[in-house]
């Protein structure tokens, strides 16, 4: 990757135009040329993966439930809407489909984020199980980050998956656990960053950042060093 040039990872497809973590949304940012995706991971009651940010509903849905206590017939039957077409709707992904989209497209990596919220249910163990079968097909394709160093660790000890860690301050401790970590990607919200972005903390993984929506601050990150960049404009920002 050229240094000091943007790359733009496609947070959660293209929510600026399309229904966050939607198929349809991920196909057109792959196709305005993103070769980052991040996409993230909730468990149905019967522990099946579906692609979702959030376990209650409402914001997405309308319906004040908690997709971790659905079965996955209930889920298939809910339907997001467009954020600028309130006609028009798209179901909620399994992680199944995705990675069968994903394999048409084997220049994408896609940032496949464990949500605490699965975790803190079914236990991260059991969660861990359920996603992995999934990936297989395409785990060359894939990174497995999350907030949970504990995740992580079981991901690592596997040997076989790519693993980004995402931090949740600045602070020596959060330091200390990214060098015992290890991983290929360390996660950070540009509001945790420090002030003098000279102060990064160094290792062998590659820093992204998330959320950056316009090129000015996508370009004083990319100085930096910091070239992979999370953004929920792609159609914007990859524009000729």
């Amino acid at each position: 990757m050229a240094h000091n040039i943007p790359c733009f990872v496609a947070h959660r497809g293209f929510p600026a135009l399309y229904p966050e973590n939607s198929l349809p949304g991920i196909q057109a940012a792959i196709q305005l040329g993103a070769r980052y995706v991040e996409i993230d991971i909730q468990l149905s009651s019967q522990l099946t993966p579906y692609v979702c940010h959030d376990d209650n509903l409402q914001r997405l849905t309308g319906h004040d439930v908690y997709l971790t206590e659905l079965g996955d017939d209930e889920i298939d039957t809910l339907t997001i809407s467009y954020p600028q077409d309130a006609t028009r709707s798209t179901a909620i992904p399994r992680l199944a489909a995705f990675c069968q989209r994903l394999a048409q497209y084997p220049q994408v990596t896609a940032f496949i984020e464990i949500k605490s919220e699965s975790i803190t249910r079914f236990g991260l163990k059991q969660t861990i199980a359920a996603i992995l079968p999934v990936i297989d097909t395409v785990r060359e394709q894939c990174v497995l980050i999350s907030f949970d160093w504990e995740a992580m660790m079981l991901i690592k000890s596997r040997q076989r998956y790519k693993t980004g860690w995402i931090i949740e301050s600045w602070t020596d401790e959060q330091s200390s656990m990214a060098t015992r970590l290890q991983p290929n990607y360390l996660f950070s919200s540009v509001h945790c960053l420090p002030e003098k972005l000279d102060q990064l903390w160094t290792g062998s993984w590659q820093w992204v950042i998330y959320t950056v929506d316009d090129c000015d601050t996508a370009l004083h990150y990319a100085k930096a060093g910091i070239t992979l960049i999370e953004t929920d404009t792609i159609g914007t920002l990859l524009e000729p």
